[in-house]
């Protein structure tokens, strides 16, 4: 089956977590989700982000719930008069997914720059992780071999 992919309008460079792909209220719905086990509905997505400490009006979630539907990281389904949403992919399938996208937009438009950079970077922040780079560029050889 093949990987849900959000639809994601662009990346917000300053930002850094969920912030960095979705907007302040987004990333704490999306979280409040990720924690849950069970389906939610429109209130009572507004009172776990009341009892986190954050007030939003009923048309302000209700709105957000079907903005991150469309974007494809909520699943609803009708229950009574009301919707009942859950996520739609675990927060790392989201992780990795905006991973993917930043990296293909990147590698789309300036490869060797971003190929350079990452490699700079990767060594800078954990130096073994260049090991472990170098053997999976020599895993993906062999298989492009055979």
């Amino acid at each position: 089956m093949p990987k849900r992919q959000p639809r994601l309008s662009r990346l917000h460079p300053g930002r850094s977590g969920l912030e960095l792909a979705l907007g302040d209220l987004e990333a704490a719905i999306m979280r409040i989700f990720w924690d849950a086990s069970e389906p939610m509905c429109v209130e009572d997505v507004r009172a776990a982000l009341e009892a986190g400490g954050r007030k939003a009006a009923y048309t302000t979630v209700m709105t957000t719930l079907a903005r991150l539907h469309s974007k494809g990281l909520l699943e609803r389904r009708m229950k009574g008069r009301a919707y009942h949403y859950r996520a739609a992919m675990s927060e790392a399938e989201f992780g990795e997914s905006v991973s993917r996208a930043a990296l293909d937009g990147l590698l789309d438009a300036f490869t060797e720059p971003a190929v350079a950079y990452f490699v700079e970077a990767l060594g800078a922040r954990d130096p073994a992780q260049l090991d472990l780079l170098a053997e999976l560029i020599e895993r993906k050889k062999r298989e492009k071999q055979t």
